[in-house]
C-alpha cells in the first residue's frame, strides 16, 4: 500500500506548480490515476479487502468485484474533497481551501479545461496556481 501511495503522490508532484502548473497535462486519465493510486486504494480498497479477508471470504471474483466499486467509490470521495476544497464552508469541513493557489490537478480543473473556450483556458492559464485572492476568485467564477 506504501508503494500504491507513493505512486500517486509522485504522480500528483510531476503534475503540481514550480512556478505555474502546465494545465495541457491536466487530463482525466492522469487525474483518475493520481486519485487511485493515492486515495482510493488505501481509503476504500485495502480496509474492504482485509475485513472480507478476516472474516473468511477469499474467493477472488468476489475480491475483484469489491475492488472495482471500492476504487470507483474512492475516486468520487476525491471528487468530493475537491469540489468541498473549492466551495466548502471552512468551519464546516475544518480546512481552508487551497487546491486553486497550489495549482493542483483536480476534477474541476480538469472539468473546466475540458469544457473551456479559448477565452476561458486563457483565464486558467493566468490565474490557476495564484494565491492572489482576485485569482482564485476568478478561477472559482470559471468553475460556477
Amino acid at each position: 500500500m506504501l508503494l500504491k501511495c507513493s505512486i500517486g503522490h509522485h504522480l500528483e508532484q510531476q503534475l503540481s506548480k514550480t512556478d505555474k502548473p502546465d494545465l495541457s497535462l491536466f487530463t482525466m486519465e492522469k487525474y483518475e490515476a493520481i486519485t487511485k493510486y493515492k486515495t482510493a486504494y488505501y481509503t476504500f480498497q485495502m480496509p474492504v479487502g482485509l475485513a472480507l479477508l478476516m472474516s473468511g471470504i477469499d474467493d477472488p471474483e468476489t475480491h475483484r468485484q469489491a475492488k472495482n466499486i471500492l476504487l470507483e467509490m474512492g475516486e468520487f470521495f476525491q471528487i468530493q474533497d475537491d469540489f468541498l476544497d473549492c466551495f466548502g464552508d471552512p468551519a464546516v469541513i475544518g480546512k481552508d481551501g487551497c487546491d486553486i493557489q497550489e495549482g493542483k490537478c483536480t476534477w474541476l480543473a480538469v472539468v473546466a479545461l475540458q469544457r473551456a473556450t479559448l477565452e476561458q483556458r486563457q483565464i486558467m492559464e493566468e490565474h490557476y496556481g495564484s494565491s492572489k485572492p482576485e485569482d482564485v476568485a476568478r478561477i472559482k467564477d470559471l468553475y460556477e
